[in-house]
This record gives structure tokens, sequence and C-alpha cells, in this order.
């Protein structure tokens, strides 16, 4: 059965409050047929995120049941992930309905007895995208050995479109002809790609390992794969998921991601610095393989055009390294510097003992 989703956003829908809901509508468009939001009731999404098209927004559920939806999908990612005590009722409602519930937040609705309860009398799934169903598994540094070229993205700070930059860069890798595809590492990945690995939910120890696997069930399969990267080596708060997925990837090349309307930090970290960050990188990732940073990906959704190209402009001139926005530009000139890095790189296995 084709999934007909009704995202929940309530007074949290637009372009950097519900990161989950914006995935899903640029992603998986046709399967959204609703947005539940009384903040912006009676809009499209388009009026509200400047894409989407003319999915409505209504302000209660009930009003989207005239689109018959099966599926009610939480549509925010907030830090720390607990689930809004306000909206027990309309979840309960939409199990009462029949309506499957899928949430990306780190407090898993499927371990709430009255969810529960209800969902086995109603026949329905709750499903918890980040709940990590794998055995814990210690990094072995078989990245090392990957015969598929692995491309990592990375970012100076969480919510910037690294998620957005890994698929618009492996949907331009396949329209040449290239033999690619990627690796979902979070919550809006997993939903879009149909599997993955939760990062941010696994233990410490076990992040890397548990990438190296992902990693290898794909590898050797496709000539490229891109992994989708998580949080960022500067911040306080999503640093463990940003090494661990560093050091499971051992990355040929990484992509930085960098959105244009941050600054300094509430760390005080400086994350325009760009040169810093892509030092930082490579280095964490030399001492056991050669790895570089060959492009940038900007997210300038703020700007207009001429102030979104000139910014372009100047970081291809201070690094020396192809820059785009994804979304309004395309990737084809990270795509072409990729294949021209990779023209002469030269990837070292090392032999086995």
């Amino acid at each position: 059965m084709k999934r007909r989703i009704v995202i929940l956003a309530e007074k949290k829908f637009g372009p950097l409050t519900s990161k989950m809901a914006n995935g899903t509508i640029r992603y998986l468009n046709e399967e959204v047929v609703a947005v539940i939001d009384s903040a912006n009731a009676g809009k499209t999404v388009e009026a509200v995120l400047g894409f989407g098209g003319d999915i409505p927004v209504y302000g209660t559920l009930d009003e989207a049941f005239r689109h018959n939806p099966n599926t009610l999908l939480i549509g925010i990612s907030p830090p720390g992930g607990r689930f809004p005590s306000a909206w027990y009722p309309l979840v309960i409602n939409a199990i009462q309905n029949k309506l499957h519930i899928i949430s990306g937040l780190h407090e898993y609705l499927s371990e709430i007895a009255e969810f529960t309860v209800l969902a086995e009398k109603y026949r329905v799934r709750i499903v918890d995208l980040r709940k990590h169903k794998k055995p814990d598994l210690l990094a072995r540094g078989i990245a090392r050995k990957f015969r598929s070229k692995i491309i990592l993205t990375v970012g100076t700070h969480g919510n910037i479109g690294k998620m957005t930059t890994t698929i618009e860069l492996v949907r331009e890798m396949q329209d040449r002809g290239k033999s690619a595809d990627w690796v979902a590492t979070g919550q809006i990945g997993i939903l879009i790609k149909g599997k993955g690995v939760p990062v941010d939910s696994i233990k410490g120890d076990f992040i890397s390992g548990n990438v190296e696997a992902a990693i290898a069930s794909a590898d050797g399969n496709y000539e490229y794969v891109f992994v989708e990267g998580q949080g960022t080596l500067q911040h306080m708060g999503y640093s463990a998921a940003a090494l661990g997925l560093l050091h499971g990837t051992l990355p040929d090349a990484m992509i930085l991601c960098h959105r244009t309307d941050i600054g300094v930090s509430k760390f005080g970290v400086n994350t325009d610095d760009l040169s810093r960050m892509i030092r930082l990188h490579e280095e964490m990732v030399s001492f056991v393989k050669p790895s570089k940073v060959v492009g940038i990906c900007l997210n300038t959704y703020n700007l207009p055009d001429d102030k979104s190209i000139a910014i372009i402009n100047e970081i291809q001139k201070n690094t020396g390294l192809p820059a785009t926005d994804p979304i309004k530009y395309g990737t084809g000139n990270i795509i072409d510097g990729l294949l021209k890095y990779f023209s002469t790189y030269k990837k070292r296995i090392p032999k086995s003992k």
C-alpha cells in the first residue's frame, strides 16, 4: 500500500524548525498529502518553505482526513528529541483512525504504553526511525580496505544540509551514468532511503563500527559511495556523531557543508572559518590514510541570488575549491571536482597479514 503521509509540525513548521517535515516534503513529495500546523493553516507548503508545491497546511488532523492519509509523521527533530506532551491527543486520534505512526525522535513512541496498547487494538505500526536494532560493533578499521570510493559530507554546524547535499551529489553522479549510492545515517535519511544507521542513537563506542558495517554492505557494488554526515566536530553537543562517522568512514574524499547565516556559534566558534575546518577534517583522517576536502556546498536559503553568487565566488577564491548551493545551482562543479580528484587518487589498501 502506498503511503499517504500527513505531517505533524504544530507551531513548528518553517525553514529551520521542522527539519523532518522539510526533508520528507523535498524528497518524498508524492507521498505527502497534508501538514498540520495551526500557525500556518490555510497556506500551502510552498508558501511556508519556498518549495513543496500546493500541499495544504491545516490546523487540525480532522481537516486532513479528507485526503485519506494512512500515516502520521512526526515532522520535527528538536534538540534532545523529546516528544511534545501537547501532541499526545493528536497521536491518539491518528491511531484510532488507523494511521501508522512514524517518528524520528530520540524518545521512542513505540515504548509509550498508551500508544502501544492502542496500536495493537487498531492494528497499526509505530515506527521509530532512530531505534537502533543491530548489535553493537566496535570499529575494525576495515574502511581502509573498501574497494568503492567513499565520500563523506561533513559540516561546520548542525542543520545545514548535509543530507540534502549527499542526495543531490548522488543524483548528479547517477545522471552522468556513474555507479553511485549513499548511506543514510540520520532519521530523515533513513525514512527517505528506507534503511540506514541512526548514528546519534548508538553508544559512542560503537558508532564507528556500525558505520563501517553499513558502508561494507554497499562496498564493491558501486564505484562511488556517499555517506550522509551528522553534526560537526566543533559543536559540543553533536561532535560525537561527527567524529564517529569520520573514523568509521575513513573517507577517500570529503565535501564540506556550510550555512552562511550562523557566523559565531553559541559556543563562540567562528563557523565561517572554512580553511580551519578543512584542515581539521583532513588531519583527523590523515593519521590513518590520505583524504581531502574537495568541494564546498552552501546553504544560502535566505539570500537572493546576487548575494549567494557573491559568497560562492568569494569562497572559491579563498579556498581554491569548487563551491555551490546544491538546491539553487546544482552540484555539477562539485562532481567535476570529485572526478578530477579521483582521476589521480591512488587508493591505498593495506595488505592483509
